[in-house]
């Protein structure tokens, strides 16, 4: 795990070779974040579930080819992934909220994210997923 936070930022067009590589770099953040393998599943089935609406969402709205721009970002304890349309006209979708994503279901009764925020911000709709270390996975010793 590095104390050092990292950001790796991603345009994708909706290619399953291309996911797999967005399910990879989250895969390598929540490793430096310090997640158990069970938390790691759930956030990669969570980018994949948030990546597959946006897109599903865009060809709704019209957008031909969109384009995500996903952010992974790693901090000790914790990943945030960012996931918006690049490209495209503004969504028509409801200011803020919330959303379901397949997740592996945690067997502590904890929800598999912690957060996941939906925001609409100058005409683009973006996902945030977070998901934090369970205390029962303590820092591991350098």
């Amino acid at each position: 795990m590095s104390a050092d936070p990292s950001r790796v930022e991603l345009l994708v067009s909706r290619d399953a070779r291309l996911i797999a590589a967005v399910e990879a770099v989250v895969a390598h953040a929540s490793g430096r974040a310090g997640l158990s393998p069970q938390e790691q599943a759930e956030l990669r089935m969570a980018t994949e579930g948030a990546c597959d609406m946006t897109f599903s969402r865009a060809a709704r709205n019209g957008t031909r080819n969109p384009l995500l721009r996903i952010v992974v970002s790693d901090f000790p304890g914790r990943v945030e992934v960012s996931i918006e349309e690049s490209c495209g006209s503004p969504s028509s979708a409801a200011h803020g909220g919330s959303a379901s994503f397949p997740t592996a279901q945690p067997e502590s009764g904890r929800t598999a994210l912690e957060e996941v925020n939906i925001d609409l911000e100058g005409g683009q709709v973006r996902t945030v997923l977070v998901k934090h270390r369970s205390t029962a996975n303590p820092r591991p010793h350098r």
